[in-house]
């Protein structure tokens, strides 16, 4: 298994254009609240969702670029969880309306930008946070984009994300598959659609331990030539724990390690690097990783820590959730 330091050395150069785009503004705490299609509460009407919206070239700047993130703006603090949760990113003329017929809105080369099972996500009120791609989109700098998300059996805070007089189409319904055509609307989500810039997100749960659940949290942002750090809280006091790093969370992760003996307890990563550190008397520790300056922007991985409990379960250990991280300017 390689050592984070090796891990961190292995970002690739990725072009010089980096930017956050905003629609239809960067306003992160004005709005009207609307729960779609993240989902509100078990069993509601706003349980499964499917919503197309359009993303303007002159949103993009009338430029080339890859779209590395997503980030909404959550009207309250809370963790969102999805039995399953799909974004669709494709290109779109300008002169081609957005149809209610959800499929006449895509092409063949539409591209899966997000496709995970079991999926967290702690989303902090009124900032921008990223939902979490897994694959970068290429944008050519002259159509439209057309954003599809669809969401199966969606809980997320009560209030939903910030909205604006933005077009979209959407259905929504207590239990799914979606129809093949929904309504037209103008309360699409405002979005942060960003290119190659340093971002962190957090997701997943992690399993209670002898100290309380383990939690990991970001420090900083992961521009190059800079640290930042990942921080855990609820491990054993002057005890041990290992920061876990992989390149995906994609099925058939996460993986449940009820099987090992930690029921409740999930690795979110495949694990190519890892790291000890020693926790201090409260159970909190960190790790900083380095960026180089010498590397370039679009490397992206993710972490989740392991905590040494013999007490736990039986197997003797306890995980936390875990972090998207992206390397960026």
């Amino acid at each position: 298994m390689r050592t984070l330091t090796t891990f961190c050395l292995a970002l690739f150069t990725a072009p010089l254009f980096a930017q956050n785009w905003y629609l239809p503004d960067n306003i992160a705490t004005s709005g009207n609240c609307n729960v779609i299609p993240f989902g509100q509460n078990a069993g509601g009407p706003f349980y499964n969702s499917k919503y197309q919206t359009r993303v303007l070239a002159a949103d993009l700047g009338n430029l080339p670029g890859i779209v590395s993130g997503l980030a909404f703006a959550a009207c309250n603090s809370g963790r969102a969880h999805y039995d399953q949760l799909e974004i669709v990113i494709d290109h779109i003329p300008p002169a081609q309306p957005l149809v209610t017929t959800f499929a006449q809105n895509l092409t063949p080369a539409a591209q899966t930008v997000l496709s995970a099972t079991h999926y967290s996500w702690i989303v902090p009120a009124s900032l921008w946070t990223e939902v979490g791609l897994q694959d970068f989109f290429v944008y050519n700098g002259t159509d439209d984009l057309v954003v599809q998300i669809t969401s199966t059996n969606g809980i997320a805070p009560v209030q939903g994300f910030r909205s604006g007089s933005r077009q979209r189409i959407y259905w929504i319904g207590s239990a799914g598959p979606a129809p093949a055509s929904g309504t037209a609307g103008s309360a699409a989500l405002k979005m942060e659609v960003s290119m190659l810039t340093a971002h962190t997100s957090l997701h997943g749960d992690g399993c209670p331990g002898s100290n309380g659940t383990p939690v990991l949290t970001c420090t900083g942002l992961p521009q190059i030539g800079t640290s930042f750090s990942t921080d855990l809280n609820g491990g054993v006091p002057n005890g041990v724990a290992v920061l876990l790093a992989g390149l995906t969370n994609a099925t058939p992760l996460p993986l449940e390690l009820g099987f090992l003996g930690a029921p409740g307890c999930h690795a979110y990563t495949d694990i190519l690097a890892s790291a000890a550190i020693l926790l201090d008397g409260s159970g909190v520790g960190s790790f900083t990783f380095p960026v180089p300056a010498t590397v370039g922007a679009g490397f992206r991985f993710y972490a989740q820590y392991a905590c040494l409990d013999l007490p736990a379960n039986a197997f003797g250990m306890t995980t936390s959730n875990y972090g998207r991280i992206l390397v960026g300017l």
